[in-house]
C-alpha cells in the first residue's frame, strides 16, 4: 500500500510573504536551538576541575539553558503563527477579534494580537 501523498501547503497570496519569512524564522531558530543544546550536552573536558572552572561551567549551562527556553518558546510562537495562516485565522487580533494592520505583521509576523490590544495587555500586568 503506498502512503498518501501530501499536497504542498500553498499559502493566500495575502501572506505569502509572510509564510515563507516564518518558514525562514523557523529554520533559523530550530538551528540555533540544535546548536545550543549540542552545546549544552558537550561532554567536560577529562581531567579536574577546580571550583571557579566548576562555576563557569555551570554559569555557562544557565545561560545556555535560558537561551533554549527564549529559542523554544520563539519557536513555538512562529509554529502557531504558519497554523493561523493554514486555518485562515492570521492577521486576526485574538483579544479583539480585529484585523492586525499589516505593518504590525511585518514587523512582527508571529504576533497574535494588535498594537491596541497588545498594549492593553501590557498596561494591566
Amino acid at each position: 500500500m503506498k502512503a498518501p501523498r501530501t499536497v504542498p501547503f500553498a499559502p493566500p497570496a495575502k501572506w505569502k510573504t509572510a509564510y515563507l519569512t516564518l518558514l525562514r524564522a523557523r529554520e533559523v531558530l530550530q538551528a540555533e536551538r540544535a546548536e545550543r543544546s549540542s552545546a549544552f550536552r558537550a561532554p567536560l573536558e577529562k581531567g579536574g576541575v577546580d571550583r571557579g572552572d566548576a562555576s563557569a561551567v555551570a554559569g555557562e549551562a544557565e545561560v545556555l539553558l535560558a537561551e533554549i527556553g527564549l529559542e523554544q518558546a520563539g519557536l513555538s510562537e512562529v509554529e502557531a503563527a504558519l497554523e493561523r495562516i493554514r486555518r485562515g485565522t492570521y492577521g486576526v487580533c485574538e483579544d479583539s477579534g480585529k484585523p492586525i494592520s499589516e505593518a504590525r505583521l511585518r514587523a512582527l509576523p508571529w504576533t497574535r494580537l494588535s498594537a491596541a490590544a497588545a498594549k492593553k495587555r501590557e498596561n494591566s500586568k
